[in-house]
């Protein structure tokens, strides 16, 4: 994509499921089915308000995701440094179920370190416009996104841009801005399914060293990871979410991905992503979620086994 190569370019100018089978439930224990219940909606709950607060797609739009292989370029850090962070987001993507690309594929997540983040991202939204903010409806956060891009003093910012294409072919479905915007034709109708899907694009992701304030560098490739697979509101309040994101607002507690970041990704990737509303694309990662953490939850409740008691099979 010729825009992802001016970026590239312009940016080394400034580089100084299946469900489980359910256990019969015994008539006579209502007590248990109901505590059954009830902790199948607080999971529910726990997941919603994890997707609602972390995630950000652009208006009008339904969650992204990398549809196409992801592949990382890393600018102005010491060359076993950079490839600790390229490996790091490579090995999260694939845990969550994206593809990664080859070592000679075109870099689609852009991270460039620097000691000034406001500087360099200035420059780049002046150099590369289009970069951030394309011409068709729908791929990026707005003006005032861009400005908090530029002048935040965030120790790690990014600007993800997604597209529209269509689930079958995988071609741009496009809504330009204009006075001749060009439509997307619909063949049928349905409310369950869309014709359009939102695919992640590109990702510029700058890392100020100076304001890291000495975070484990697993720790910030684990951040970088979650900015750069996934749609994260940089404004949110997640002091009450068990996040990776909580690493600069809270120091020294944060360790790498939490479970529950695993597990939206992992939902992320593995959810339909063509779901007719933005609210039936978050329902599907929603029950993804929950559904791994039920999973877990009856892992560990389980029976000892036979072997584990010390039975040896016949």
């Amino acid at each position: 994509m010729t825009m992802i190569a001016a970026l590239v370019s312009t940016a080394l100018l400034f580089a100084s499921p299946q469900a489980a089978p359910q256990t019969p439930v015994d008539a006579g224990a209502p007590a248990e089915l109901d505590a059954i219940i009830v902790e199948g909606r607080r999971i529910e709950e726990a997941a919603r308000s994890y997707i609602e607060e972390v995630g950000e797609p652009p208006r009008g739009t339904r969650l992204a995701r990398w549809n196409q292989p992801v592949c990382i370029s890393m600018t102005n850090m010491q060359p076993r440094f950079a490839q600790f962070v390229i490996d790091r987001i490579a090995a999260n993507a694939l845990d969550a179920g994206a593809d990664v690309g080859g070592p000679d594929c075109k870099p689609n997540v852009i991270i460039l370190a620097t000691t000034d983040g406001p500087a360099l991202a200035k420059k780049l939204v002046k150099e590369v416009g289009l970069g951030f903010r394309p011409a068709i409806n729908h791929t990026n956060l707005s003006r005032d996104a861009l400005a908090d891009f530029q002048n935040s003093d965030a120790p790690v910012r990014w600007w993800n841009v997604t597209m529209p294409v269509t689930t079958d072919t995988g071609e741009l479905a496009i809504t330009l801005r204009g006075d001749d915007p060009q439509q997307v034709v619909v063949r049928d109708g349905s409310r369950l399914r869309s014709n359009v899907r939102y695919d992640m694009a590109w990702t510029i992701v700058i890392v100020d060293m100076s304001r890291t304030n000495g975070a484990p560098f697993g720790v910030l490739a684990d951040y970088v990871s979650m900015v750069s697979l996934a749609q994260i509101d940089p404004s949110a309040d997640l002091s009450a979410q068990s996040t990776v994101m909580n690493l600069f607002n809270t120091p020294g507690e944060i360790d790498g991905l939490s479970q529950w970041d695993k597990d939206y990704l992992a939902a992320l990737y593995s959810a339909p992503t063509d779901r007719f509303s933005a609210e039936q694309q978050e329902n599907g990662v929603l029950h993804s979620m929950a559904r791994r953490q039920q999973e877990r939850d009856r892992a560990d409740e389980a029976p000892v086994s036979d072997q584990a008691s010390g039975d040896t099979p016949q």
